[in-house]
């Protein structure tokens, strides 16, 4: 490879942002096209949530909240030796703010990054999360 990679944990800390703490729904969404994979499934404590249930929840939380990244530090990863993929595991707490109302709520996540090398990059292919408020 000539270009050289971000490690793992680097681009799942900056795809987190660009979903969901950046302001722009633009870059969110073009992220969502490029960066996560059509067979994506996300699951959220018992709630599991496909690539087409995933996209318009993402813009509803983005028109409705503000998110505030309090905490992302990665507890554990593992990293393909054969392909610049793995799983990396992280603890995130932040804050979302009501647009209409102003209202804070904090939430507390573990979350469980699963990365594929496909077609030449980098997709999110899953998350799990354990997710308390």
């Amino acid at each position: 490879m000539s270009v050289q990679l971000q490690t793992l944990s680097e681009w799942v800390t900056e795809l987190n942002d660009t979903l969901f703490i950046q302001p722009n729904d633009e870059i969110a969404l073009k992220a969502v096209h490029e960066q996560v994979d059509p067979s994506f499934v996300v699951k959220i404590n018992h709630n599991v949530y496909t690539y087409d249930q995933f996209k318009p929840g993402l813009q509803y939380a983005r028109s409705s909240g503000t998110s505030i990244q309090d905490t992302f530090s990665v507890i554990l990863q593992w990293e393909n030796s054969e392909k610049p993929d793995g799983v990396v595991a992280v603890l995130s707490k932040w804050t979302v703010k009501e647009k209409a109302t102003g209202k804070e709520t904090k939430k507390t996540n573990v979350i469980l990054w699963e990365v594929k090398w496909i077609d030449g990059k980098r997709k999110l292919i899953g998350q799990t999360e354990v997710e308390v408020v």
